[in-house]
């Protein structure tokens, strides 16, 4: 019921964003992927003992797995969720999503909202 919610959650964050020509253009397609330019690099530490990453570009998979979801549950917030779960797509650690720019992470979230599972209607069955 837990992961219910925070997708109905996630989809109640992503409704309301509309995408320009040059959001949809940093998109593309591969496939079983979508490639997601970023407008501006991610600079992380994967950890304490690595040097500096950057990343210009998040490959996002169309199959999102229970192993992503299951993410969501393990931070507060519905932005935390939605980075968890852009994050765990990405494979990336989820510190690294505290420096992604809003305007990607919108990207992103619309991105994958197509292969979310569907919302389960409420009522009669």
């Amino acid at each position: 019921m837990e992961e219910q919610d925070n997708l109905d959650a996630l989809r109640d964050q992503i409704d309301g964003i509309e995408l320009t020509d040059e959001e949809q253009a940093r998109l593309e397609d591969q496939g079983d992927a979508l490639v997601v330019t970023l407008s501006e690099p991610l600079t992380f530490k994967a950890s304490k003992l690595d040097g500096e990453r950057t990343v210009e570009t998040l490959t996002l998979p169309k199959r999102v797995k229970g192993k992503h979801l299951k993410k969501m549950d393990q931070v507060n917030g519905e932005i935390g969720k939605g980075l968890a779960l852009v994050a765990a797509l990405a494979g990336l650690p989820i510190h690294a999503m505290d420096e992604l720019d809003a305007r990607d992470m919108d990207l992103c979230l619309v991105a994958v909202e197509p292969f979310l599972p569907k919302r389960r209607k409420t009522g009669r069955r």
